[in-house]
């Protein structure tokens, strides 16, 4: 029986167990990826302080480095169900199951698709949602980044290091991401912004992108498409809970819990005004301050 669970080992979930550690409260650590969650999906971070732009995957590596330095237990299994049975509560994943007083999920988001026909069908094979995992398949070549906001601009800066050009697909006239990316952007010879339009159809040869259709009937000869339109929760496996509004963020109090006793949500997977890695961290801070005092 742990003390803590803590479900999710990005930024948030890391920075529990850490917490967790040295208040001497009894944790583990689990989830189905690599440490760091969404931040190896990001090429450059030049807003957290102290660390100056640092690569996604660099930050990643030296949070996990302070897990097992401190020598917090983890395991990397896939999280499918969370059971309550009075006050303990049930970690079940596809290798086990695991039991603790207190759970925080720190499961943090997925990213949102286009939903067209055969999109699903051309994951991996020239759609993809991380320009620092799969540009590289792209060299030399021309690609299309789907939004508007920080991460679509960040990535297309990056993909113009490696490929021959990149088309900006801007459903509005405006960008939502910060000014100084935008200028970026619109100085970067490699990068056309095409506002707008939307994506209309995938054409695909030998199964992989050939060519995409836009709504006004303009065709981009392109072998792939980074998407960049948004984040949803990553919550499916808590449905059975009641614990989510009707967008998926989980709902909780001052101190991070949830309506179920012992049961907390931290970081992007929550409902909140600001989502940031420093507010992730600091959520973590709270809620582990909280069942020390309980446990205690």
């Amino acid at each position: 029986m742990y003390d803590l669970i803590v479900i999710g080992m990005g930024i948030g979930g890391i920075t529990a167990g850490i917490y967790a550690k040295r208040g001497n409260l009894n944790v583990l650590l689990i989830d189905k990826g690599a440490p760091g969650g969404m931040l190896n999906n990001i090429e450059r971070i030049s807003n957290y302080p102290g660390l100056m732009n640092i690569r996604g995957v660099e930050f990643s590596q030296k949070l996990f480095e302070q897990v097992k330095d401190l020598e917090i237990p983890y395991k990397f299994e896939e999280v499918t169900k969370l059971e309550v049975e009075d006050d303990v509560k049930k970690v079940i994943t596809n290798r086990g199951e695991y039991l603790a007083n207190n759970v925080i999920i720190a499961t943090g988001t997925k990213p949102k698709y286009l939903g067209l026909d055969n999109e699903k069908d051309l994951l991996g094979r020239g759609i993809s949602t991380c320009a620092t995992c799969d540009g590289a398949f792209y060299k030399d070549k021309e690609v299309a980044v789907v939004g508007s906001g920080n991460s679509a601009l960040q990535e297309s800066l990056y993909l113009a290091n490696i490929c021959s050009k990149v088309y900006i697909l801007n459903k509005k006239t405006g960008f939502k991401g910060e000014d100084i990316l935008v200028e970026k952007v619109k100085n970067n010879p490699k990068i056309e912004i095409v506002y707008g339009v939307n994506i209309k159809e995938y054409n695909e040869v030998d199964g992989k992108i050939e060519s995409i259709l836009l709504d006004n009937d303009t065709r981009l000869n392109v072998a792939g498409v980074f998407i960049y339109i948004g984040y949803r929760p990553n919550t499916d496996m808590f449905v059975d809970l009641n614990i989510t509004n009707m967008q998926g963020h989980i709902i909780v109090d001052e101190n991070f819990e949830t309506t179920i006793e012992g049961v907390y949500a931290i970081g992007d997977v929550i409902k909140k005004d600001i989502y940031q890695l420093v507010t992730a961290s600091s959520d973590a801070i709270h809620a582990v301050s909280n069942i020390s005092k309980i446990t205690y």
